[in-house]
């Protein structure tokens, strides 16, 4: 009873500070930066808009009637949306300052949660060119992840700790034993103005940094995506989601598919920005050599079977047996599967370098993607048509949002005639049209062009620390009362001061007249003396 004796006198104190303060106008809201490229979406029951989310406060409402009770304002940075977070959410744990921030410089931590030393892999490849043009924009970024062999490089840091869990027929090295400690002491060493996740609940790596590091802006990016989830994995989904998102910030899918799958833990705005490609590495050949054979080209992991090798294997032995003038080679690792088939044209490579791997690009004529599912983005897909080749790939929702100009061809997944009629009717094409195709496709890859999404991710960045600024300890909170009418009107019918009679009139924190002592009179209408209890002492 004390305690809350004492809480309610310190609102009612608050409550007559506020009144007694100045009020403040409202200044209007600046605007965003005009990004007509970028889209942010929220799932689930949202709908697309052309702008990140902003506060409903910098929408519509009454002026502001306090400088200090309950909105904390940061004004606009860089053209950002001036937020007002409710101060309850610095109730339990102030936010501690930020490290000061540049005009035109940010110190980015870029994480991954994969090996970093295997080969291939769409997530690193994704974070190693965004943070080379982020690089290339001015900002410091460090590359951070689990590694199974020890790195020297001056931008990157690894740590210990790889397991490898087989899955979908292939191995998948994750940072699962990583030492807490060993992140703790990064991090102690080197401060950063923002965090930026890849695979934000791929454990363990992600889990510590975001709980060592909650003073610290974070940006999480999504690239998994799955057509049909066990109810078992989306609870376990949501349950790993809540213990770390309420200290992200921002967030941002790879695609719309990706941005539904990540719905099930993430339940504020997502921001879609795709990967991108380095279109000064995938570049299209020099010269155009005809010959009598048409080459194709797979990248993918033989051993995983969404990457649908075996079904490939199937429409090139049919290729071979209509006598179709087609050879094919094979890039990837094999992990658990078998070495490809012995048939006349075709060339395992196995894994090969980034140099190695746009030789063959330049080198073929039609690229095959033959996935089955579960693919987010073709990161493969881009690459190709960076290169100016045609394309022949699944009619799968994830390549959907890349295969979209005349180069593209699209086939039903997991069937080998479907895809061996789709690459017989492109062979037959003749290579006047086909190299038209490929055409097409650069010019689509280059609206894809790592140095033009660096602007966009830059952007999120700043979001994030503009919303860590404004002391907003749980955006998941925020999010939830700027999204919900009802909550909003208690919130405003809970905070609104007494003015003018209106409302119930504080509590007086006058202390109440204390009994009269035994063996006194009482006055009239005086209150009855207090019985006391337990054993008098003598005289």
């Amino acid at each position: 009873m004390v305690i809350i004796a004492q809480r309610r006198r310190s609102i009612h104190e608050a409550y007559r500070l506020a009144k007694s303060a100045p009020a403040v106008t409202r200044a209007p809201c600046p605007a965003l930066p005009d990004l007509s490229s970028s889209r942010s979406v929220r799932y689930p029951g949202g709908e697309a808009g052309g702008e990140p989310a902003v506060s409903d406060s910098c929408r519509s409402g009454p002026e502001m009637w306090t400088a200090s009770w309950l909105h904390v304002r940061l004004d606009a940075i860089e053209g950002l949306a001036t937020v007002h977070p409710p101060a309850m959410a610095l109730r339990n744990a102030p936010m501690p300052a930020p490290v000061p921030v540049s005009e035109g410089r940010l110190r980015v931590c870029m994480m991954v949660t994969y090996d970093m030393a295997s080969p291939g892999g769409g997530v690193k490849q994704h974070a190693l060119h965004l943070a080379a043009s982020l690089r290339r924009l001015g900002d410091e970024v460090m590359l951070v992840g689990p590694s199974s062999v020890p790195t020297d490089e001056p931008d990157v840091h690894s740590f210990g700790g790889i397991v490898n869990i087989p899955a979908n027929g292939s191995d998948n090295n994750l940072g699962l034993l990583v030492s807490p400690r060993a992140i703790a002491r990064f991090f102690r060493k080197h401060r950063f103005d923002v965090i930026h996740i890849h695979e934000p609940l791929q454990p363990a790596l992600s889990y510590w940094s975001v709980w060592l590091t909650r003073r610290v802006p974070h940006v999480a990016t999504f690239h998994a995506f799955m057509e049909e989830e066990g109810l078992l994995l989306r609870w376990a989904r949501k349950a790993w989601g809540a213990t770390m998102f309420p200290w992200i910030q921002r967030a941002i899918a790879v695609s719309e598919p990706a941005a539904r799958y990540a719905s099930a833990a993430w339940s504020r705005e997502l921001s879609i920005i795709p990967n991108g490609v380095p279109t000064d590495i995938f570049t299209p050949p020099d010269l155009h050599h005809y010959n009598n054979r048409v080459k194709l080209l797979f990248v993918g992991r033989i051993g995983d079977v969404r990457k649908g090798a075996r079904y490939l294997f199937e429409a090139y032995a049919g290729l071979l047996a209509r006598r179709l003038p087609v050879t094919l080679d094979v890039v990837g690792e094999l992990g658990q599967a078998e070495p490809p088939p012995s048939l006349p044209g075709l060339t395992y490579h196995g894994a090969v370098a980034f140099e190695r791997l746009s030789q063959l690009y330049r080198a073929c004529d039609v690229f095959v993607a033959p996935s089955t599912g579960q693919e987010s983005f073709g990161i493969v897909l881009l690459e190709a048509m960076a290169s100016a080749k045609p394309v022949v790939c699944s009619n799968i929702e994830g390549y959907r949002q890349v295969a979209t100009t005349e180069g593209s061809t699209l086939v039903a997944p997991s069937d080998p005639k479907a895809l061996e009629d789709a690459i017989a009717r492109v062979v037959r094409t003749p290579p006047e049209i086909r190299r038209w195709h490929g055409e097409l496709n650069r010019r689509h890859a280059e609206t894809f062009d790592y140095d033009r999404l660096a602007e966009r991710v830059r952007h999120e960045y700043r979001l994030a620390i503009a919303a860590c600024r404004a002391g907003v300890r749980r955006p998941d909170r925020e999010a939830a009362a700027a999204s919900s009418p009802a909550r909003r009107r208690r919130g405003r019918q809970r905070c609104r001061p007494p003015s003018g009679g209106a409302g119930r009139p504080p509590r007086s924190t006058a202390r109440r007249p204390s009994p009269p002592r035994r063996g006194t009179t009482a006055a009239a209408g005086s209150a009855t003396p207090r019985r006391r209890t337990g054993t008098s002492r003598s005289a």
